[in-house]
C-alpha cells in the first residue's frame, strides 16, 4: 500500500497504562539477573513480547510456571485474586504492574457483588483482562460481549443490576449493550465515572476525525489487543471505505491510495507506526488531533520503591539515575534503550554474579 498523504491520529500508541508496565518490568530486568518471568504478554503487542525477551524476560501462563523464588511481574490487564496469591507464594519479589484503572474495575465489581444483585460484565471471551475482572466476584459476574446477548443472559429475578465493561471496548459497543440492559432491567447501575479508559476514547475520538477525510485507514497493532480492533471497529463504523489492521509495515497490502490514515493501539509502540509511515512513502504526513492527552501513571510501587532506595544511597549509575528522576517524561522506548544500549540487563542486582562452571 502507498499514500500519497498520510493523516496522523493524535493521539495514537502507548497510553499511560501501558507506559507504566513496560517501564515497571524494563527496570525489573535491571534490578534482577535474568531470567525475570511475566505472567501473560505484559501488553498486547508482540514487538514489545520479543524486546523483552532479548533481554532475558520470560513470560508464562500461570506463577507456577516459573521457579521458587524467581522475580515475577503481573501484567497490565489485571490478575485473579488467586494467580496474586499464587505469585506471593511462589516469587521472591512480586510486582503487580496492573492499570489503575483496572483496578477501579476491580474494586467496583467486588464492591457491586457484595452489595447484591446481578454484575453485567461487558467484555472479549478470554480476554486477560476479562478473565482478571470475572474472578473477582465467581459466579456472581456474568459477561456478555454485546447487545444481543443481553436478551439472554440469566440475571435473579427482580435483583439490582450493575453494568461494568472492560477498559479497552469500542464506546459504540459499551453504549449499545447499555441501552439493551436498560430496555430489559429498567434503572441499571453504572459507574459514576466510566470503566472505558481515557486512551480508548480518546484514540476513538481521532479515528472519527480521520474517518471522513481518508480513502483508506490503517491501525496498527496486534491481532490480541482489544482496543486495537475497537479502533478499526470504531473507522468502519465511522464510514470510512478501507480499514486495514497490521501489525507492522510487512503487513500492509499492495494498493496504490490516495489520502490514508494511520493509527495505533494503545499497546503499539511508535516506532512501528514510524516503520509504516515509512513503507507508505507518503509525499507529506499532518498530524490531526482529537485530544492532547497527558495522563501519568507512575511505576508500579515496588519498583518505584526499591528504586528509590538506591538513588537515596547513590548506588543508581547516571544514565539509569536521570531516567528514574525523570521517569514523567521518559518513555519506555528510550528507558529500553539505554538498558540495551548500556548492556544493563542485571546491572542492580546485588547478589555477586555466578562463576561459570569449570569442567574437569
Amino acid at each position: 500500500m502507498s499514500a500519497r498523504r498520510v493523516l496522523l491520529a493524535e493521539p495514537r500508541g502507548f497510553c499511560a497504562g501501558v507506559e507504566s508496565a513496560i517501564k515497571s518490568l524494563a527496570w525489573m530486568a535491571v534490578l534482577h539477573r535474568p531470567p525475570v518471568f511475566c505472567v501473560h504478554a505484559v501488553v498486547h503487542n508482540e514487538h514489545v513480547v520479543e524486546r523483552f525477551e532479548r533481554l532475558g524476560v520470560r513470560f508464562v501462563s500461570h506463577p507456577d510456571e516459573a521457579p521458587l523464588a524467581a522475580p515475577v511481574l503481573l501484567s497490565a490487564h489485571g490478575s485473579a485474586p488467586e494467580v496474586v496469591t499464587a505469585a506471593k507464594r511462589r516469587a521472591s519479589v512480586v510486582v503487580d504492574a496492573v492499570c489503575p484503572l483496572v483496578t477501579k474495575v476491580h474494586h467496583e465489581i467486588r464492591t457491586r457483588a457484595a452489595a447484591g444483585g446481578a454484575v453485567l460484565y461487558v467484555g472479549h471471551p478470554g480476554h486477560d483482562e476479562a478473565v482478571g475482572a470475572l474472578r473477582q466476584a465467581p459466579g456472581l459476574a456474568v459477561r456478555v460481549e454485546s447487545a444481543d446477548e443481553v436478551a439472554t443472559v440469566v440475571v435473579p429475578d427482580g435483583e439490582p443490576v450493575a453494568v461494568l465493561a472492560q477498559t479497552t471496548l469500542a464506546v459504540d459497543t459499551w453504549q449499545g449493550v447499555v441501552a439493551a440492559a436498560r430496555d430489559r432491567f429498567g434503572d441499571v447501575w453504572l459507574p459514576p465515572r466510566a470503566d472505558l479508559c481515557f486512551a480508548t476514547t480518546n484514540r476513538q475520538s481521532a479515528v472519527r476525525r480521520l474517518a471522513a477525510r481518508c480513502d483508506a485507514i490503517v491501525v496498527v497493532g496486534s491481532p490480541t489487543s482489544s482496543n486495537t480492533r475497537a479502533l478499526a471497529d470504531t473507522a468502519r463504523a465511522a464510514g470510512c471505505p478501507r480499514v486495514v489492521r497490521v501489525s507492522g509495515p510487512e503487513e500492509l497490502p499492495d494498493a496504490d491510495l490516495g489520502v490514508v490514515g494511520v493509527t495505533a493501539g494503545a499497546s503499539t509502540p511508535d516506532r512501528v507506526v514510524a516503520g509504516v509511515v515509512d513503507a507508505l512513502g507518503p509525499a507529506a504526513v499532518d498530524v490531526v488531533r482529537a485530544v492532547h492527552e497527558d495522563e501519568y501513571f507512575p511505576l508500579a510501587r515496588p519498583v518505584r520503591q526499591r528504586l528509590g532506595r538506591l538513588d537515596a544511597a547513590g548506588e543508581l549509575p547516571p544514565v539509569l539515575q536521570d531516567a528514574f528522576v525523570h521517569d514523567r517524561t521518559t518513555t519506555a522506548d528510550d528507558l529500553l534503550t539505554r538498558i540495551e544500549d548500556g548492556r544493563l540487563v542485571g546491572a542492580l542486582d546485588p547478589r555477586p554474579a555466578r562463576s561459570p562452571a569449570v569442567r574437569t
